[in-house]
């Protein structure tokens, strides 16, 4: 099992946060010898978020062996040559190590302003999908679509190699549109493991209906994660970080008009999380390798979280947690 960083991407008004410090991160995770990292996409945030396809240029200079992730970014936000022009260059700066992850979107805040409405985000989707993928394989591409025309248009350079595609999804839709329109699965943070065995098997499902073979598509997991002396110790020290960013999470899934004032439970949440000694970790993720999950995606540091902390959790889950599963 392969296991990547998902970065954070929020600034806080009270923290020292700044998106220089993930340079300091992913130093670290090279030298430790993860797999990868990701950021994902936000819009209209007040606090302010890391603009992904920027921040992976600067992450792309700087590195030698990551893989370097959309988790995942609305395509349909952006015109699709200008966003595969912009991916596939990703791709040849880093000399082959981009994936493009991709989702519909959930909150309205962010897709009102560049004219998506809810209900037809999932067509937009699926077109603008479809061209980027024109896009990275072919010559010549021309589009005549319900929200793009292109007429005879082309991407150069293109991706280095196939440019791999996962798409997110939690809906038995979403995960079998993943089986038939991309190279891998994203499924979602708010997952539990009863919620993964029954997805699982719609993806791999679904991989056999379409006639896929299973073995070249990747079923790629979020978690939070902190590793700690005790599962106790974890949870103090990142509770009101990680809470704060639940909080967020739950106004978002409501209309922005209504982004005031919203409690989460901590209790409800914990299965989702990987959190403890590093035995107890090694743990948890034995239980999603047993699934059937081929890389996990791990989200370490969390609004307001200070960087020291961070640092020191990575460096614990890249000595102590990780070396089990790469000797198989």
């Amino acid at each position: 099992m392969k296991f990547g960083v998902f970065l954070n991407q929020y600034y806080t008004p009270d923290s020292e946060f700044e998106v220089t410090d993930v340079y300091e991160q992913v130093d670290l995770l090279e030298r430790l010898g993860f797999d990868g990292v990701a950021l994902g996409e936000r819009h209209v945030h007040e606090e302010g978020f890391i603009e992904p396809i920027t921040a992976l240029s600067a992450i792309a200079a700087r590195t030698e062996t990551l893989d370097l992730a959309t988790m995942a970014v609305l395509p349909m936000l952006r015109n699709p040559l200008s966003l595969a022009e912009q991916v596939s260059m990703i791709d040849r700066l880093s000399n082959g190590r981009m994936h493009f992850g991709a989702a519909i979107g959930y909150r309205e805040r962010e897709l009102e302003p560049f004219d998506v409405a809810m209900d037809e985000r999932s067509k937009a989707f699926i077109e603008s999908i479809t061209v980027l993928e024109r896009l990275w394989n072919e010559d010549s591409v021309t589009h005549d679509g319900e929200r793009w025309s292109f007429d005879d248009v082309f991407v150069s350079p293109r991706p280095e190699n196939d440019l791999p595609i996962w798409i997110g999804g939690h809906a038995d839709i979403a995960i079998k549109r993943a089986a038939y329109r991309g190279n891998g699965w994203i499924a979602s943070a708010s997952s539990t493991s009863d919620d993964l065995e029954q997805q699982i098997t719609v993806y791999e499902d679904a991989l056999e209906e379409f006639g896929e073979d299973r073995s070249e598509h990747d079923i790629v997991l979020m978690r939070d994660c902190f590793v700690a002396d005790s599962v106790e110790e974890a949870r103090e020290t990142i509770e009101p970080h990680l809470l704060q960013l639940y909080e967020w999470y739950a106004r978002w899934g409501q209309t922005y008009l209504d982004e005031h004032e919203v409690e989460v439970d901590y209790d409800a949440l914990e299965e989702k999380f990987v959190l403890g000694s590093p035995d107890e970790c090694i743990e948890q993720l034995r239980e999603y390798e047993d699934l059937g999950v081929d890389q996990i995606y791990l989200r370490c540091q969390f609004p307001g979280q200070p960087q020291d902390v961070t640092l020191e959790t990575l460096e614990r889950f890249g000595e102590e947690v990780m070396p089990p599963f790469s000797n198989q």
